[in-house]
């Protein structure tokens, strides 16, 4: 008689389909969760990159004064001779926007950072401590996108003296 002879199955290594489609579904759902992140990670570098320009700026307003000198930061007429401020207003605070370019270099929808709406001001005062000091903060505002309504402000303040304090 003929024997069939069955032989025992053997299990492959491979996976099955059910743990590959399981496999492929929880890879998707992780590429997924980071692909959501990317338009918030470019939108922060956006506004990082805008309070960077802003505090570069106003470093820059900064190191104008220093180079005035405390002496000539007291006079309307000294600090628009100079250069650092607009004809108006003529007390302190004052603007920068129309001296520095304001609109035309931040407002430029064609540049890779442009800050739309973008105004300076200065204030100056006499130091409290040393009478040979001029007190000065530097702002500067703007609106973070032209749809937007709310405005990001960045300002530095400096003591400017002739001396080291």
């Amino acid at each position: 008689m003929n024997k069939l002879l069955v032989e025992p199955r053997q299990k492959n290594g491979g996976f099955t389909l059910i743990e590959v489609m399981v496999s492929v579904f929880i890879l998707s759902a992780i590429a997924l969760m980071f692909a959501v992140t990317i338009p918030a990670a470019k939108k922060a570098a956006y506004i990082n990159g805008q309070y960077a320009q802003a505090a570069s700026l106003c470093q820059h307003k900064i190191d104008e004064l220093r180079a005035i000198g405390p002496g000539r930061m007291d006079s309307f007429a000294e600090l628009r001779a100079a250069g650092a401020i607009d004809a108006s207003p003529t007390g302190s605070p004052y603007s920068f926007t129309a001296t520095d370019n304001l609109d035309n270099n931040l407002n430029d929808p064609s540049q890779d950072l442009h800050m739309p709406s973008a105004t300076g001001k200065l204030t100056i005062t006499q130091n409290a401590k040393f009478a040979d000091a001029m007190d000065a903060t530097v702002t500067i505002t703007w609106k973070p996108a032209s749809h937007q309504a709310h405005t990001s402000t960045m300002s530095i303040s400096a003591v400017i003296t002739n001396q080291g304090l």
